[in-house]
Formats: structure tokens, C-alpha cells, sequence
């Protein structure tokens, strides 16, 4: 009986372990990347952790700051909590540790030159501290003397850089004017403030500054410039700096000059530690936990990683406080709160993603579209990947392919380039053909004019024509565009003739919404301004004809009040009637913007300026003629239609937020009288 029941037990344990596997090597987090219309999309796990390193032989951190690889491919942490900084392998060994008990007091900051010398940032020290290979202190940096640093600038070191020449770049807690440089040369020489960030000045802001003292804007936020928190070095010593706001100065790189170079199209909140491979690619940790991977033109690659709630789970984290990547793009995470350096290596998808863009990088077009092929088998939707094959068909002079994958990612710029090659390349085998066409219908249009003055042939279809025309139904919609001949005559037909009714103007409206949708849902790629598969007619139409209408009767009260002489149907074909331009331009601009690159694109502005500018002057005439006001008059009527109109949409929110809690009232009342019922019987 107890072999039966451990047989049972073991049966019932592998059928558990066999449904349960996926579950348990399931990512503690989830991996996003940039869609085709900028947003975040789940795609293939970028990079998964492997290990976590709390102990190091016999050592454990404590409040860990900083996290560098030095050129040894050692790492160095700066145990800010023990005072000391501790060197390991990138397999967690303990190599050894340097202790200055005189000199340390919170080592916040480390890195390491090319001679394998040990550059320490102590905030509380207020130093600058370096020290040889074997641990012995070799020179101190203090605080500047130089004039131009200042005398109340704080100078409390919590990282430290060093460029191929020496130069120190330090971040000062508290010190807005920017990173600190300095030379190695004699004493060390300030050569200067290196990339400060710059303040967002408002009206709001500037009040502030002439009514605030000193002392009160120094609390507030968006007065005084932030100070950057961390700051990285690559190979070719442009400086990556870290500040801790929730806009594009998150992340900046810096030239020789001190300005920004990278403009990422995305960013977290609140960043708090910078890593840069030697191909250029840029990671990022914020304070929640998020790690994000950036090319080196600033492209969102991917986004991994969460916060730890309490489970402790590797790959998640509490607070990044330093990083660094390798050469084979694993990552080395440090966790201040958590005491631990985690390690992520990349999955056979980024490696793949990776190879492929270093041969793009390194102008090898041919050679990369193999890895990218085989990215967009993985994940079709991946758009960096239809980019890079885009790019690389480009350059092969494969322009309609390239079209293809520029459509796919949503790379508007590479597809107007790659349109203009192929338009070109159309254009030159047909220009013969195209000169014929024209040349034919040129002829064929003299032949025909010839022979109707001879034989009078289309003279039917003339006549049937003016027949048409002078119908009351046509002659009262063709009278819309006297508006654009005549804008006073049109107004006078409309007022006094009856040119016009109800259900021309209703037509004109319906023509008008339609070719607003076809020009909303039908431009051409380049020019479209919603997103490819998006139809919202329905809202569309609703939102216009109901604008419109609001706007007409708000006009007419408006009006009435002033003393106009303007009857209502008079304002609602009036209104519609001024459409004209737009039914003018829109046929166009919907046809130019199929054929034309974003190096034509001056023509859909000059198209959009002219048709809206044309527009919004035929609104003031048609106020004016109709009503028989002055200029002056008919701006302050307008004023107050726009007044009508906001007010009259206030009121209709109150309204619409009154009747959705009378109805959650009685709704409530209704549920509780019907369990009160049913718990009595």
C-alpha cells in the first residue's frame, strides 16, 4: 500500500512538474520596445538575468554608489556604507580592496584611467581622491580656487570620469552651473563649468524671480537649473550626462562644447545611471527600475527590467546606482538598496539585433541584411529591424523594398527618401512616354474644338449642360463658390435673392465632411497624421456637424443681441458657404500629398496657409455683409461667439456630470431596494 501511494505521489508530482515548467522560467519582467506609431509593444525578451552577486568571498556591500569596468575588465565598486572600494571579477570574485581610513568618508564615486590608477569621489570628504593599482594614495583634488568657480559654489564630489587626456569631469551634489573640469596639469587647473542645464523659463517663472528671494528659489523646481546627478565617458570622449527630470535633459551628450548631441525619442522619468558599449549603443536605469537601451543615434531599442516589490526576484530592482556593460553586451547592474550587482545577458534575439546593426555601422550594407532578415522572422513587427533593412536596401539602391520597410517601422523620413529615388528613377524611363500623352491630348483637345465649331457636335451636350445648371437645386449649390469670386455679391443672393437653401447648404457640408475624411484617412504616408488601420468616422462626423452647428447658433444669438439683421438660415447657409476654399484646395492637397516628399512638403503648407487663411477672412465678410456690421464690430462679434461657445460647452459638461449622478443615484437606490427585497423573502 505505501509503494502504491508513493508511485501516486511521484505520478502526481511529474504531471505537476511537467505543466508547470513555462511558469517558473517565466522573466520577472517584461520587455518593450518602440511601435510604429511611438508606442511602447511588448516584443522578445532583450536581455535575462543570470546571477546575482551579493558576496564577494567573505565581503557583503552596503550602501553601494557606483559600479565601473576597468581597463583590467575587473569591476569597481564603490562601497560607500563600509568606506572602501572593492574590486572583483565579472564572475563575482574578490580581487582586493582599498581602505583609507584617514581619507574616506563616503566614497560615492570610482573609476579608473588606462594605467589602472583609482580616481574615488567623496562627497563628504569634499575630494576628489586617487589612489595606484596597489592602493596607495597618490594625489588629492580639492576645491578650486579659480575665480570663476565661486566661493559659495558647493563642491562635494559624488562622481568622477576621466578622459584620454586626463581631464576630470566630476559631478558636484548641489553645484546647477554643471560638471566640474579639470586638468591634471601643475596643481590641476579649473578649466571651467562643462554642460549645465539650462532652466525652463515662463511668465510664471519669471514673477517668481523678480518677487521670490534667493533663498525661496533655490526650492523650486524649474527656477533653479537641476545639477546632473551621474555622468558617463565613451571612446570617443563624449560625455553622457544624467539628470534627474522627467524631460530630454534625463539623458544629454555632451560635445567639446558642452551641447547636446542626443535627443532620445524616449525616456523615463527620473534616471539614475548612464552605461556606454564601444559601438556606441547607451543604457539607462531610472528609479523604477527600468533599463532602457538606446543607439547611438538615440533610437529606442528596448525596455526591461521592474521594481522590486519585496520578492526579491532576480532582474528586479529597487534603486540602480551604477552600471556598466561589456564588450559582449552584458550587464553588470548595481542596486544600492538591494546590495547586489546583477547580471543580464542579452538573448540570441538582441545578439542578433546587435551584429546586425555593428556591420551597418561599419558601412557593411550587404553583410547586414542577413541578421536583420532573420530579426524580422523573430518578430516581424520589430521596427528598429525594418528600419535597418530598409536602410541597407537603400543604400543597395533597392528603393522599393526599402519603401516597404520604411512603412512598416514608420520611418517617415527614410521612406520620403527612398519615394524620391524611386519617383526619380519612374520619372526618367517614362518622360517620353508622359510628353507623348500630353502632346496627344493637346492635339486631341484643338482637333475636337475644331470640328464642334464645323459641325456643332457637342453643342447637345452644352445645352444639356445649361440645362442642368439653371435647375434651382444646382444653380443654388453652384452659388458657393460666388463666394470666392465675390464674397458681398454671394451674401446679397443669399440675403435678399434666395440663391440659396437649406439643402444646398447641406450638401456643400456633406461634400465638405467627405473630403475631410478621405483627406484625413487617405493622404498620402508621409502627410498622415493618424495612425495606419485608425477609421473614426462615426466621431468624426458627429464632432463636425455638431462644432458647426454650435458655432452657427451661438453666431445668430450673438447677433440677435447686437442689433444684426441676419435671419438664421441666413448664418447657416452663410456658414457653409464659406467652405469654399476648402472645397477649392482639399481635392488637391489630398492628390499632392500621394505624390510629393518631404522635400516638397512647402507646397502643403503654402496649400494649408492659403485654403484656412482664405477661410477664416470669407467668415469675417460673411459676419459683416449679412449682418450689414463695420469691421471692428464684426472681431468683437466673433470674440464674443468664441465666449458663447465655451461658456454654452461648460454649461452642457455640468449638465451631462448632473444627469450621470442622478442616474448612478437612482441606479443605486434601484439595487439597494431590490436586495433588501430579496433578503426579506
Amino acid at each position: 500500500m505505501k509503494k502504491r501511494m508513493a508511485l501516486l505521489l511521484l505520478t502526481v508530482a511529474l504531471l505537476v512538474a511537467g505543466i508547470c515548467p513555462v511558469a517558473y522560467a517565466k522573466m520577472p519582467y517584461k520587455t518593450f520596445t518602440l511601435g510604429v506609431n511611438k508606442e511602447l509593444v511588448e516584443t522578445q525578451t532583450a536581455y535575462e538575468p543570470v546571477r546575482s552577486m551579493i558576496r564577494f568571498g567573505e565581503e557583503t556591500l552596503k550602501n553601494p554608489q557606483d559600479l565601473r569596468m576597468g581597463p583590467d575588465g575587473n569591476l569597481y565598486i564603490a562601497d560607500t556604507g563600509n568606506k572602501r572600494i572593492l574590486v572583483v571579477s565579472r564572475e563575482g570574485e574578490l580581487i582586493r580592496e582599498i581602505k583609507d581610513k584617514k581619507n574616506f568618508k563616503t566614497p560615492s564615486g570610482v573609476n579608473v584611467d588606462a594605467e589602472g590608477n583609482i580616481y574615488v569621489a567623496d562627497e563628504s570628504a569634499r575630494a576628489v581622491l586617487v589612489y595606484s593599482k596597489d592602493g596607495e594614495l597618490i594625489r588629492t583634488w580639492e576645491k578650486p580656487t579659480h575665480p570663476l568657480f565661486g566661493e559659495t559654489a558647493p563642491y562635494k564630489p559624488r562622481k568622477v570620469v576621466i578622459d584620454k587626456r586626463g581631464n576630470l569631469y566630476i559631478c558636484s551634489k548641489g553645484n546647477t552651473n554643471g560638471i566640474v573640469q579639470i586638468s591634471p596639469a601643475g596643481e590641476g587647473e579649473f578649466l571651467g563649468y562643462y554642460g549645465a542645464n539650462q532652466s525652463s523659463v515662463t511668465l510664471l517663472t519669471a514673477i517668481k524671480k523678480a518677487v521670490f528671494t534667493d533663498e525661496q528659489l533655490s526650492s523650486m523646481a524649474g527656477i533653479v537649473p537641476i545639477s546632473v546627478e551621474n555622468v558617463c565617458i565613451d571612446e570617443k570622449g563624449m560625455v553622457y550626462a544624467v539628470s534627474q527630470t522627467n524631460d530630454e535633459r534625463s539623458l544629454r551628450r555632451l560635445n567639446v562644447a558642452g551641447r547636446n548631441t542626443l535627443t532620445p525619442d524616449y525616456w523615463t522619468e527620473l534616471t539614475t545611471a548612464v552605461a556606454v558599449t564601444n559601438q556606441g549603443s547607451v543604457f539607462t536605469a531610472n528609479a523604477n527600475g527600468r533599463i532602457v537601451e538606446y543607439t547611438s543615434e538615440g533610437d529606442m531599442l528596448f525596455v526591461f527590467g521592474t521594481f522590486d516589490s519585496g520578492d526579491q526576484r532576480i532582474g528586479t530592482f529597487k534603486s540602480v546606482s551604477g552600471m556598466v556593460v561589456d564588450e559582449d553586451y552584458r550587464l553588470y547592474v548595481l542596486d544600492s538598496v538591494l546590495c547586489s550587482v546583477q547580471v543580464l545577458e542579452p538573448t540570441e534575439f538582441t545578439s542578433l539585433v546587435h551584429e546586425a546593426f555593428t556591420l551597418f555601422q561599419d558601412g557593411k550594407y550587404a553583410q547586414s541584411k542577413e541578421p536583420w532578415a532573420q530579426v524580422q522572422r523573430m518578430n516581424s513587427l520589430f521596427t528598429y529591424a525594418n528600419t535597418g533593412m530598409g536602410e541597407a536596401l537603400y543604400r543597395e539602391g533597392e528603393f522599393a523594398e526599402a519603401l516597404e520597410n520604411f512603412r512598416n517601422s514608420g520611418n517617415r523620413q527614410g521612406y520620403s527618401d527612398a519615394y524620391w529615388e524611386l519617383r526619380s528613377n519612374w520619372l526618367h524611363t517614362h518622360v517620353g512616354t508622359i510628353l507623348i500623352v500630353l502632346v496627344a491630348l493637346v492635339v486631341c483637345t484643338q482637333i475636337i474644338k475644331a470640328v464642334n465649331r464645323k459641325t456643332g457636335f457637342l453643342k447637345p451636350l452644352a445645352r444639356g449642360r445649361e440645362t442642368v445648371a439653371r435647375t434651382k437645386f444646382f444653380s443654388q449649390t453652384g452659388w458657393t463658390f460666388r463666394m470666392l469670386k465675390n464674397p458681398y455679391d454671394c451674401c446679397y443672393g443669399i440675403k435678399h435673392e434666395n440663391r440659396a437653401g437649406y439643402w444646398s447648404a447641406a450638401v456643400v457640408l456633406l461634400v465638405y465632411f467627405v473630403l475631410s475624411v478621405v483627406s484625413k484617412y487617405y493622404s498620402g504616408f508621409l502627410f498622415k497624421q493618424v495612425q495606419e488601420g485608425q477609421f473614426e468616422v462615426l466621431n468624426d462626423f458627429i464632432t463636425f456637424f455638431g462644432s458647426w452647428l454650435l458655432l452657427v447658433i451661438c453666431c445668430y444669438l450673438v447677433c440677435t443681441i447686437k442689433d444684426g439683421e441676419a435671419k438664421f438660415k441666413d448664418l447657416f447657409i452663410g456658414s457653409a458657404y464659406i467652405l469654399a476654399p476648402m472645397l477649392l484646395f482639399l481635392p488637391i492637397r489630398i492628390l499632392l500629398t500621394n505624390v510629393l516628399t518631404y522635400n516638397e512638403a512647402f507646397f502643403i503648407t503654402l496649400i494649408d496657409v492659403v485654403s484656412f487663411g482664405w477661410t477664416g477672412l470669407l467668415i469675417l465678410l460673411m459676419i459683416m455683409y449679412l449682418n450689414d456690421y463695420s469691421f471692428k464690430r464684426t472681431l468683437s462679434i466673433v470674440i464674443l461667439t468664441l465666449f458663447t461657445v465655451l461658456v454654452t460647452v461648460a454649461l452642457l459638461f455640468v449638465i451631462y456630470v448632473l444627469i450621470t449622478q442622478l442616474v448612478n443615484f437612482i441606479s443605486g437606490i434601484y439595487g439597494e431596494v431590490v436586495y433588501r427585497f430579496v433578503r426579506r423573502t
